[in-house]
Formats: C-alpha cells, sequence, structure tokens
C-alpha cells in the first residue's frame, strides 16, 4: 500500500514540474513577443517618420516647378514616377498624433 502512494506522490511531483516547467517557457515566450512587437511599433514609427520627410522634400521639389520626371532625375534613379505619387500622398499611419491645442495656444 505505501508503494501506491509513493508511485502517486511521485507522478504528481512530476505532472508539477511539467506544468512548472511550461509555465516558465510561456513567460519567457511572453516576454520575446513583447519585445518583439516593441521592435515592431518602432520600426513602424520610424518609417512613417522617414516616409513624411521623403514626402515633404518631394513637395517642396514641385513648389520649386520640378515635375515627376525632374525628381526622378534629381533622386539619381532611387525613385521612380510611381513612388513619387505615393510618397507625395503618403499620410502617416502609427505616428503619434499632434497636440491639439486650445484656442490660448496651450495644449489641451
Amino acid at each position: 500500500m505505501g508503494s501506491k502512494q509513493t508511485v502517486r506522490q511521485a507522478a504528481r511531483r512530476a505532472a508539477f514540474q511539467m506544468q512548472q516547467r511550461r509555465r516558465e517557457e510561456e513567460v519567457k515566450r511572453e516576454r520575446r513577443l513583447t519585445n518583439e512587437s516593441i521592435k515592431l511599433m518602432v520600426a513602424l514609427r520610424e518609417r512613417d517618420d522617414t516616409e513624411t520627410r521623403a514626402r515633404d522634400a518631394i513637395r517642396a521639389m514641385e513648389v520649386e516647378g520640378l515635375d515627376a520626371a525632374a525628381i526622378v532625375r534629381w533622386s539619381n534613379g532611387e525613385l521612380d514616377a510611381k513612388e513619387i505619387a505615393r510618397l507625395r500622398d503618403f499620410a502617416p499611419r502609427y505616428a503619434d498624433p499632434e497636440p491639439v491645442s486650445k484656442p490660448d495656444g496651450s495644449p489641451s
């Protein structure tokens, strides 16, 4: 009878240890996913910032009277007309919204 109880205790201990290892692995996975999620969000915001600067440069070149073909030449062929059109109309998706000012000029 004592051996049955010993076997049960050993089985419970083994099951508990297995569950504990699974929980620890899940915590590690959660940390990895959190870190990768942060990297992703930073990269998306950086891309938005970069494309916003490109948009502003294209618009400034257009104000100077350049058309798409001239901008292609000025970009040394790095851009084509399709990419210029996409960037010209670019609207940031991931950037933090601009703070809204109250009529007196103070932030809301």
